[in-house]
């Protein structure tokens, strides 16, 4: 089971790279909002490694609260920064 974790985190942490690399060739995009965009996928990345080992352990709550406080902060600061930074300069260059 916890080889399936680390296979799954692989995958995601793959298509989050080639999606940056993907909107690194649409838009030109400021230091910061690269910073963020990829603290929030490191964040989330972690958050689900922590919970998976949690619950591999035995310890569902601490598992559901890694899901939360670290996952879901770093979904947070991602649409944040996606709607404030990253869509602004995409409608502009697109329309």
């Amino acid at each position: 089971m916890e080889l399936m974790q680390w296979f799954f985190m692989g995958i995601i942490f793959t298509l989050s790279v080639f999606a940056l690399a993907w909107l690194s060739m649409i838009v030109k995009l400021e230091w910061y909002t690269w910073a963020g965009l990829i603290t929030g996928i490191v964040m989330v990345l972690f958050g689900i490694g922590w919970a998976g080992a949690s619950f591999l352990e035995g310890i569902a709550q601490s598992g559901a609260l890694g899901l939360i406080v670290f996952s879901g902060s770093g979904v947070v600061m991602m649409v944040l920064i996606w709607r404030h930074l990253v869509a602004p300069k995409l409608v502009e260059k697109v329309g």
